[in-house]
């Protein structure tokens, strides 16, 4: 499924438009025509009454299309329009006034007081309908607009959003007050702001709403970004007759004192994974701790003698630095002999990609290898140099840029994870908050090395580690609350459902 940035929304409306000959007139009736039948069919009930909130933008107008469709079934509409009529576009202005010649109560407001004045009680209405502001909305929401959204929040029972929430930047998802939707029907294809950030949260259920776009519009713009759907999961073959030696032999270099967890965790996810055969290289002198605690994975003391690390890696298929190395001389040493060494598949997680903004040459000798980093948004932020509150403002594009600079693959941990290669942009919008825990990224990398050891390119192993770990959250949530979800829950739970 595809995902639109802004720029390219309005580069396929405007292509369907010159191009393919279709009026914008049509393309607005059909988006308001698609939301009243899926809000009719779904979620309305018979006569139920409608509040609408229409901006003067071309947002504003799907809002007054769909109040002339549910006021001809039968339900009671009535819209407040928060623009001027003279800012209104020409085919919004057109459905305004199709609106109130249909005897649909409507009341212009310009002020928080007007708005009071009208003496409306949000809570007497079974659903609000939020048409203010489309894609085209930047910044934060100011003056009374920023109030009443607050009042709409509050009050209503169940709040649409049309498109895109109001108040959601489309290309980041940064909403530092926005509306709190239950659903979201968005036109022709969901927006990145819809599934990033605190828009993720503000989005609820997204539905796309068909308004009559020929798919060969947005396939031909070709979009960089993809939404990641079961059915494009790949996960290692299983057969019969393998042996433990067909699964993979993996290699996790990890742990030192006091973060032995990280070692223990990422091993584990392997192994429950589908790995063949494990090995964990770590510090002398912490034998005993992952003897005891990895009964089915090798460990080996990481020897001093790099030259001997690096024959002893010769026999495996994968290797995985980082997980608690810490951040020191030996741990950097060991990662400059990988990045030498080391040709075949290399995920780089936690202290290996601190280690790596510290080296910054390494991220150039990397360069179109099989490697694969796994930062979170504060380790990405160290690696790419770019603070933390302009990653924010634009995450897939200043991913972009990092990756196809410097020919990399990265996937980027988030509440919504990005992989990115400089080409394609995968969003992997699964899990909940049960995932926001130390130890989650240990997990994961263990399952992304695992599935790369079994034979899936990186990419692929990236992108189903990360949709495996997400979906066994959400399983995980049927039965008991986030907030008590911990890792080893997560290794004890793959594929059980």
């Amino acid at each position: 499924m595809y995902l639109l940035s802004r720029q390219e929304m309005y580069d396929c409306d405007r292509y369907t438009i010159r191009e393919m000959g279709i009026p914008g007139k049509e393309l607005m009736e059909n988006a308001g025509r698609g939301s009243a039948e899926y809000l009719r069919d779904i979620l309305l009930a018979n006569g139920e009454h409608v509040l609408i909130f229409c901006g003067s933008g071309n947002n504003g107008g799907d809002g007054f299309v769909i109040g002339r469709y549910l006021q001809s079934w039968g339900y009671h509409v009535e819209i407040i329009v928060t623009g001027k009529c003279d800012k209104m576009t020409t085919e919004t202005s057109e459905n305004y006034h199709a609106c109130l010649d249909m005897g649909i109560s409507i009341h212009l407001t310009s002020s928080y007081q007007e708005w009071q004045g009208i003496g409306i009680d949000i809570r007497e209405y079974g659903m609000v309908v939020d048409a203010i502001f489309g894609v085209g909305f930047k910044g934060s929401l100011r003056g009374w607009i920023a109030e009443l959204i607050r009042e709409i929040n509050q009050k209503s029972k169940r709040t649409i959003a049309v498109d895109i929430a109001s108040g959601i930047d489309a290309d980041s998802g940064l909403a530092d007050n926005a509306v709190q939707a239950q659903y979201t029907l968005t036109m022709a294809a969901i927006k990145y702001g819809s599934i990033l950030g605190a828009g993720k949260s503000c989005s609820g259920r997204i539905k796309v709403i068909d308004i009559g776009m020929p798919p060969e519009v947005i396939a031909q713009k070709n979009p960089a970004g993809r939404l990641v759907k079961a059915d494009m999961i790949k996960l290692p073959e299983r057969k019969d007759h393998y042996h433990k030696g067909d699964y993979g032999r993996i290699a996790i270099i990890a742990g030192s004192p006091g973060f032995s967890g990280a070692a223990v965790m990422a091993a584990k996810a392997a192994l429950r994974s589908g790995a063949g055969l494990i090995t964990l290289f770590h510090p002398p002198g912490m034998e005993l701790i992952f003897e005891i605690q990895l009964l089915e994975v090798m460990t080996r003391a990481i020897p001093l003698d790099l030259e001997e690390l690096e024959e002893q890696l010769a026999k495996f298929d994968v290797v995985l630095f980082g997980p608690g190395v810490g951040i020191n001389e030996r741990a950097g040493d060991i990662l400059e002999m990988l990045v030498h060494k080391w040709h075949k598949p290399l995920i780089i997680d936690a202290d290996g990609l601190n280690l790596l903004s510290i080296n910054q040459n390494l991220l150039w000798e990397i360069a179109g290898k099989r490697v694969l980093l796994t930062p979170h948004i504060g380790e990405f932020s160290r690696l790419s140099g770019v603070g933390v509150k302009e990653i924010m403002a634009d995450p897939a594009q200043v991913l972009m840029s990092f990756c196809r600079g410097k020919k990399l693959k990265v996937l980027l941990k988030s509440s919504t994870t990005i992989f990115c290669d400089g080409e394609q942009l995968l969003f992997d919008d699964s899990g909940n908050d049960g995932l926001a825990t130390g130890g989650s990224g240990d997990v994961l990398s263990g399952i992304i090395c695992s599935f790369a050891g079994q034979g899936l390119e990186l990419a692929e192993a990236g992108i189903a580690a990360s949709w495996m770990l997400g979906k066994t959250a959400e399983k995980l949530a049927e039965q008991r609350e986030t907030r008590s979800i911990i890792p080893s829950d997560i290794i004890d739970n793959m594929f059980k459902y």
